[in-house]
């Protein structure tokens, strides 16, 4: 399935209620790897895998937009839509939707496709 969502929290101020963020629909493979490029890189344990749910809980604050950065990065997925919410519980919710497209092998293709990652990069930022 080449759509994954991730769903966290904004991670501001006046919101204590940040639980971090969780990944779903990636492969046993990017899930362990995502793991462990996420641990390394903070040197210690901000993610953890559940090969029963088939997720990736993030449990460190403000992970969100840098999780939708590194997935793409590492694996190729492109933002495709967001939606931001407001619970009652004053948590701030924003889930990503990302796409893989299936084959990046395709020369030009790659280079209209690396102009459109471009697009996605920044658009991520900018939120």
């Amino acid at each position: 399935m080449p759509y994954i969502m991730i769903m966290g929290s904004l991670s501001a101020q006046h919101l204590s209620k940040d639980e971090g963020a969780t990944v779903y629909g990636l492969k046993s493979d990017e899930r362990a790897t995502l793991v462990r490029e996420l641990n390394s890189s903070f040197g210690m344990a901000v993610a953890t895998s559940s090969d029963l749910e088939r997720t990736v809980r993030l449990t460190q604050k403000g992970l969100t937009l840098m999780v939708v950065n590194r997935l793409h990065g590492l694996f190729g997925y492109d933002v495709v839509s967001h939606a931001m919410a407001m619970t009652n519980a004053n948590r701030e919710l924003i889930t990503f939707t990302m796409y893989k497209k299936s084959s990046p092998n395709s020369h030009g293709h790659g280079h209209s496709h690396a102009s459109h990652k471009q697009h996605s990069h920044s658009s991520v930022v900018t939120l």
